[in-house]
Formats: C-alpha cells, sequence, structure tokens
C-alpha cells in the first residue's frame, strides 16, 4: 500500500475531529456498548503482563482505556476531539480510575520511541487521514517485543444497522444515489488490512474476524439515535426531505421482525495483532 494509498482528499465527516465534539454523549449511550464488546477481544490480543503501560489512540469517549485501567495497567488514551478527551477525563476521575487523557494527532504522536508495552486503536487508526502513519506511530512508541491491535470494519453486508437502514431507504426512495467508498471501509478486506500493517513495518500480522451487538432497548430508542455519530449524521440529510420517513421506515421494519421490546443487531469486525520487532 502506498502513501497515495492512504490519505484521503477531502475528509469525510468521521474523519473530522471537531465534528466529534458534538456527539460525545450520543455516541457514548448508542455505539461505545458495541465497540466495548471489539475492545474485550482487542485487550485479550494483546497478552499484556500485569501493569503494562498502554496506549490507547484514538479513545473516543474512553471505553477501551477505563477498561485497561479497570485491569490494573497504566493507560494513556489519545484523541484528536477535546470534547472526546474531557469526557474520558471525567469518566476516569468519577470511577477513580488511573486514566491519562490527553487531546493529540494519532499521526503525529508527542511521545519518544519505544514508550509503551502496548498499543490499540478500536476503529479509530481506520478513520485516520492517513492511517499507515497512524499505525507507524504505535510501532515506534510500543517496545520492541509489544502487541499492537487494531479493529477495522469487514463485510458492511454483516453489520446489520448499516443493512437495515439501507433497506429502509430502498422501500422509501426506490433506489439510492452512488455513494463512494467511507474511509472507515478502506481495510474491509483482509489483504488490504493486513498490507496496512506492512506497509507500517509490522509485516507479520495475525488477522481474525470477531463479532458483536449492538443492543438497543427497542427499535423506537435506536430510531430516534441514530445521529450518534457526524458520518450518520451526514447519511441521513443524505436523504434530503425524505430522512424521517426513512426512519419511520426503518423504526417499522425493525419492529415487524424483532417486535417492539429490546433488539440486538450483529456487526462484525477485524482484529488485527502484531508484535514489534526488535530491528
Amino acid at each position: 500500500m502506498s502513501r497515495a494509498e492512504s490519505t484521503t482528499g477531502d475528509l469525510e465527516p468521521d474523519q473530522q475531529p471537531r465534528r466529534w465534539d458534538d456527539y460525545v454523549a450520543l455516541y457514548e449511550e448508542v455505539f461505545e456498548p458495541l465497540t466495548q464488546c471489539f475492545a474485550g477481544s482487542a485487550i485479550a490480543a494483546l497478552a499484556l503482563e500485569p501493569q503494562s503501560h498502554v496506549l490507547d489512540s484514538g479513545a473516543g469517549t474512553g471505553g477501551a482505556a477505563l477498561e485497561l485501567a479497570r485491569r490494573g495497567h497504566r493507560v494513556t488514551a489519545i484523541d484528536a476531539s477535546t470534547a472526546m478527551v474531557a469526557r474520558i477525563k471525567d469518566r476516569a476521575s468519577a470511577t477513580g480510575l488511573m486514566v491519562e487523557a490527553l487531546t493529540m494527532d494519532g499521526q503525529n504522536l508527542g511521545f519518544s520511541d519505544a514508550s509503551f508495552h502496548a498499543a490499540l486503536s478500536i476503529l479509530g487508526i481506520i478513520l485516520f487521514p492517513d492511517a499507515v502513519r497512524g499505525l507507524s506511530e504505535l510501532r515506534r512508541v510500543v517496545r520492541p517485543g509489544g502487541r499492537i491491535v487494531l479493529v477495522t470494519w469487514t463485510a458492511p453486508e454483516a453489520y446489520e444497522l448499516a443493512g437495515e437502514l439501507r433497506a429502509a431507504a430502498l422501500s422509501v426512495l426506490g433506489t439510492l444515489p452512488p455513494r463512494p467508498l467511507p474511509a472507515q471501509l478502506r481495510f474491509r478486506e483482509r489483504e488490504k488490512f493486513q498490507a496496512l500493517f506492512a506497509a507500517a513495518g509490522l509485516a507479520t500480522a495475525e488477522i481474525s474476524e470477531v463479532t458483536a451487538k449492538l443492543v438497543a432497548p427497542s427499535a423506537g430508542w435506536l430510531a430516534e439515535r441514530l445521529s450518534f455519530a457526524p458520518g450518520m449524521t451526514a447519511l441521513l440529510d443524505g436523504f434530503g426531505t425524505a430522512t424521517a420517513e426513512v426512519t419511520a421506515a426503518f423504526r417499522t421494519r425493525l419492529e415487524s421482525m424483532r417486535g417492539s421490546q429490546a433488539i440486538s443487531l450483529s456487526a462484525r469486525a477485524y482484529l488485527g495483532s502484531a508484535t514489534v520487532s526488535g530491528s
């Protein structure tokens, strides 16, 4: 993968840190429970020694970082959204957990070489304009022998939330306008995810699949909270005057298939892990 292939020209909403500042509470409520399932698998793949110093890059509202701290590790969490970082600090303070949270560009880490025992990024680095550089920075700051773990989306059809929203939009609009591949799906194919690691100097990455469930109290609850991320807001806004009708169709579809009580929607991702070499 060349540097040109790892960057984008015009940044998408999800790639713009300032936009995330307005989504902290909704993202944490709706989406973090799903990402925490992926985070659990990622933490296991790190194979940490007790009291390791771990970096979480693109930490969002801090779910993975807080879980690492609960397990007794020393954690540094970075995110380019100032509001996300503020939320991590508040949550750590409220729970008495030791998490250092810093506003920082994950493509230019302000840490010395070999500063950490391990690092992870849950659906974070894959959104960076330069994902290769973001992963290369993790390789730089993790000590030789330390593990790095990333999570990225795989087959979009396995992400039921997106599939049901698309089906609802089709039922209302008849056809959907073509859209460019979102940045978050750049590494949905195993070979491309493997190539990302190789381009960052981690040629022996192990790739596996992990599954999780997005759980909601009801279809109505979820339909009211679909704008939980900048990209989701942009997607819904793209339906124009039909947005409300599409959202209603989304709710109706889910209720017809899964009832009016709690629902769960499956999601699948790739987990990539690699050990930093001593060279």
